[in-house]
């Protein structure tokens, strides 16, 4: 009876003090509004988007409001403009194909006139792309089991690229898994030629994976330099580790710039690349 007697009283002290307790409201900062600019040009033919929108603050979870009715486009180094036109209230901005398909060796700038105020990117050269060959599915062999079931996600891409020694070079692979991108931050392929210049390597896109039946293919893509690091910011942010940060946790500035505000924060990237799309062999 003892041990029963002790148990109510524990209990009817928890009741008490949870009665006792008042509920904390915490008067969070919403934050501050951003104009967040994001698209990309290539050497493709097709029509390049370029997306226009406003951050939220913290509490606030509708989406990100699109920028409608901005003045949109892409110059070159030869002083050609290049118009982009929205689709009508969607804050995406499109160009014709039929004027404008980026070449790599180009240097591209972004302009958006918007509120009266003018923002531009970085000058961003398309940089060349080294050659990808004998793109492969690799597998991750767990030595604890003799058998690799077809339904486990075990699998990945490899390919050989065949680096040009007189340049730096930056990569990026966008791996397909049945026709959808795996775009995820900690899915981001990203690697350079820092310890591989000049040579042909193989590169696994371990972080990827995928199952044995799915059909995948990749783009193969140049990166600037700029790119090349705003990418791995976000991808090392979303991996840090709590407990031992190898990143400082911050915000992740992109290469826009409001010259009318210059101390203005503009979010987004504004990239050029050159692609290749490359299949993969079963």
């Amino acid at each position: 009876m003892k041990f029963v007697r002790n148990h109510i009283v524990f209990a009817l002290i928890t009741l008490v003090c949870i009665s006792c307790i008042d509920p904390i409201v915490l008067n969070l900062d919403t934050g501050e509004s951003h104009l967040v600019v994001f698209g990309w040009v290539t050497n493709e033919p097709v029509p390049y988007e370029i997306k226009l929108s406003v951050s939220n603050g913290y509490s606030d979870q509708s989406g990100y409001p699109v920028v409608s009715g901005a003045e949109v486009y892409v110059t070159d180094q030869l002083g050609n403009r290049f118009d982009f036109t929205e689709v009508t209230g969607t804050g995406r901005y499109l160009s014709d194909p039929s004027e404008f398909v980026g070449s790599p060796g180009s240097i591209y700038q972004l302009t958006v006139l918007h509120n009266q105020n003018s923002y531009h990117s970085i000058p961003e050269e398309m940089p060349k792309l080294s050659a990808a060959e004998d793109a492969f599915i690799n597998f991750i062999a767990d030595p604890a089991d003799f058998e690799i079931k077809p339904e486990d996600e075990n699998f990945f891409v490899s390919a050989f690229v065949d680096d040009d020694a007189s340049v730096a070079n930056y990569y990026r692979w966008k791996v397909f898994v049945n026709n959808e991108l795996r775009n995820s931050p900690e899915e981001l392929v990203l690697f350079d030629d820092q310890f591989t210049n000049g040579n042909s390597f193989k590169y696994d896109a371990g972080n990827v994976l995928f199952t044995q039946g799915d059909e995948v293919f990749f783009q193969h893509m140049s990166l600037s330099i700029g790119a090349y690091g705003y990418y791995k910011n976000i991808r090392d942010q979303i991996s840090n580790s709590t407990l031992s940060p190898r990143v400082i946790p911050g915000i992740i500035e992109g290469n826009m710039t409001n010259q009318d505000d210059p101390d203005e924060l503009v979010l987004g990237y504004f990239g050029a690349s050159e692609i290749s799309n490359i299949s993969v062999n079963n």
